[in-house]
């Protein structure tokens, strides 16, 4: 209860900020990111150290005149306060410090998603181009495999109707031999 009257007293936004920041759990310190290597937990016990010597500080009457802080008691409590407004200064330099870090990570992961979103979308489109280039030679292929079957057919259909007219020649040949040599026969017996 002193702590937080004397805290009030030294009518410091930094002391209220410190007091809430004096003993905090250890799963809000995880959150806050605060890792093995930070300063601050280090910098929060000096804080503690400082507002125990403040608080003694503070407690002290050596004056003559009875139970009223002597100037030297006046001047510990002063020198007590301007530690604690320096170590506040300091907590919050590391908070910032901190915060710096987090912006910066954070800008930095937002640049790698964006990278590879982009990335990702290049991937797609270009897995889609190629489908797409594949279907269209599959097609292409499917249409020449069309054409050469209905080329092969209109080669069959020629070979038929050559051979058709090749015997009828062959027929008529042999018709005309037959008959060539029943004249050469005739005109024999006649002479």
């Amino acid at each position: 209860m002193l702590l937080i009257r004397s805290l009030f007293r030294c009518s410091s936004a930094f002391g209220l900020l410190s007091l809430l920041l004096l003993s905090p759990p250890a799963h809000a310190q995880d959150e806050a990111g605060i890792t093995p290597d930070s300063r601050l937990p280090g910098l929060l016990s000096e804080r503690k150290t400082l507002t125990d010597r403040y608080r003694d500080a503070s407690a002290q009457r050596h004056s003559l005149f009875g139970n009223k802080p002597s100037k030297k008691d006046l001047q510990e409590v002063v020198d007590a306060l301007q530690g604690i407004v320096d170590k506040d200064q300091q907590i919050v330099d590391v908070l910032n410090e901190t915060a710096q870090k987090a912006t910066t990570t954070s800008v930095r992961l937002a640049a790698t998603t964006t990278h590879l979103e982009t990335s990702s979308r290049d991937d797609r489109n270009l897995t889609a181009q190629r489908l797409s280039e594949l279907t269209n030679e599959s097609e292409n292929m499917r249409q020449r495999e069309k054409q050469q079957i209905a080329r092969l057919r209109d080669l069959e259909a020629e070979v038929a109707d050559a051979k058709q007219g090749h015997f009828v020649r062959d027929a008529l040949i042999a018709g005309l031999a037959v008959l060539c040599v029943g004249l050469v026969v005739a005109l024999r017996r006649r002479r």
